[in-house]
């Protein structure tokens, strides 16, 4: 096994091409979407609902997604998974029907919990227990890029016209170049050991409570950010970069996050950042009424991106100072799994929210649920003593987009002395 960290990026560099290439191309359908349903005068509830289609596709993909790659191989899998997605991406602008694009949301969702299996498991192939951390590290840094980058591709040109969907799909369409001329042998994916929610919920409630809360909050404003964005005044371009910016907060904020996560009891730090998105959402109702610079709107996205991208790696750690190690991947399995659950329920929760009461009730949503979820947490640490510091796991900032990427976590490295289950 390669163990410079430079020999090992420069042989994964195609995978992380593949990985920016489809993920630019996804966030710019993820702001798209709901820019055109708006335009076209499409009910609030019906956009959270076609946005919300998109996390239940990702959940059956994290189901599925597996036996598909299993079954044909890696770049056959990616290139099914990555044509399909091109496909729908284009399918939108000469299917500009309700029911239409909430099937097309679903197909896409499954694909790119595909694209990002594949991806990941062969990076945890071409790394080893000492490189694995770092590799992560830049995989976390393209992906968070790849996200901003793309929502901020809508100023591109005029949002009613088919050529952002076009170039959305040649994008995605292009993330086969570098993965289908890779040279990488195909990895192999073995069973993990089995973990059922309750079973997970008794070891670590604030972990599994925290999955499905942090779903809530990051579906909601992912599928409604830029409607509440637009609703408040902003224009398409400042909507995007708003946007943008949550994505670089939550970026910025991993490292803190991480030294304050591993100093301090973990449930202290995530009621922390709870209390950070309801403070977050209030500056921001105090823009709604009263007309805050566009600067300050920013800093409070950054803020606001930085607390809420914390929750569920925290809840990751948290999770694991419960577990036996040879359960850390099944664990992040059913987090997974909740979380999606989580983001498919928030939308539609929120965009009825705001159909019945307007724009503001948005961050009164995403405030409540902080907040309430803060107040279970405190109540925890009363409940239940912390994990003491030598026998936490450090914290890892995750993508919550797909549970193999656990495989590149050096939390679940082999050969580790297991912990005992609490």
């Amino acid at each position: 096994m390669i163990q410079n960290v430079r020999e090992v990026l420069s042989s994964v560099k195609s995978l992380l091409g593949g990985t920016a290439a489809f993920m630019v191309g996804n966030s710019l359908l993820g702001v798209l979407l709901p820019l055109r349903m708006e335009a076209a005068g499409f009910p609030v509830a019906l956009t959270g609902g076609i946005m919300a289609a998109y996390y239940s596709g990702l959940a059956l993909g994290g189901l599925g997604g597996k036996h598909v790659i299993l079954r044909i191989g890696h770049i056959r899998a990616f290139a099914v998974f990555a044509s399909l997605t091109a496909a729908t991406a284009l399918a939108y602008s000469v299917m500009f029907d309700p029911m239409a694009w909430m099937i097309l949301r679903i197909i896409n969702g499954f694909c790119i919990a595909g694209l990002t299996a594949t991806i990941e498991s062969w990076l945890n192939t071409q790394s080893s227990n000492e490189t694995r951390g770092r590799v992560l590290g830049f995989y976390m840094l393209t992906f968070y890029l790849a996200i901003a980058s793309g929502q901020s591709l809508v100023n591109l040109t005029d949002t009613g016209t088919p050529d952002l969907f076009m170039l959305a799909a040649a994008l995605i369409g292009l993330a086969l170049v570098p993965v289908a001329m890779t040279t990488l042998g195909e990895p192999n994916l073995s069973e993990s050991r089995k973990l059922s929610v309750p079973e997970l919920y008794s070891a670590s409630p604030v972990g599994v409570v925290g999955a499905a809360v942090a779903g809530l909050m990051v579906g909601s404003f992912y599928a409604l950010g830029i409607v509440f964005a637009l609703k408040i005044g902003l224009s398409p371009s400042q909507a995007a970069l708003f946007m943008s910016v949550v994505v670089l907060g939550g970026l910025a904020a991993q490292y803190p996050m991480g030294v304050l996560a591993d100093r301090f009891d973990r449930r202290l730090v995530m009621a922390g950042a709870l209390v950070a998105v309801g403070a977050a959402w209030g500056t921001l109702a105090s823009f709604v009424a009263s007309g805050l610079p566009f600067m300050a709107l920013l800093i409070t996205a950054a803020a606001f991106g930085g607390a809420v991208s914390s929750v569920y790696p925290l809840c990751i750690a948290q999770t694991f100072d419960r577990l036996e190690r040879r359960y850390y991947i099944a664990a992040s399995g059913r987090l997974l799994m909740v979380y999606s659950i989580g983001a498919t329920i928030g939308p539609l929760f929120a965009a009825t929210l705001m159909s019945v009461y307007g724009p503001s009730s948005f961050f009164l949503f995403e405030s409540s649920v902080a907040i309430f979820y803060a107040m279970f947490v405190l109540y925890r640490v009363v409940q239940r003593p912390c994990t003491p510091a030598e026998q936490r796991e450090k914290y890892v900032p995750l993508p919550d987009v797909t549970p193999i990427v656990m495989g590149l976590d050096p939390r679940t490295e082999p050969g580790s002395q297991e912990k005992r289950a609490e």
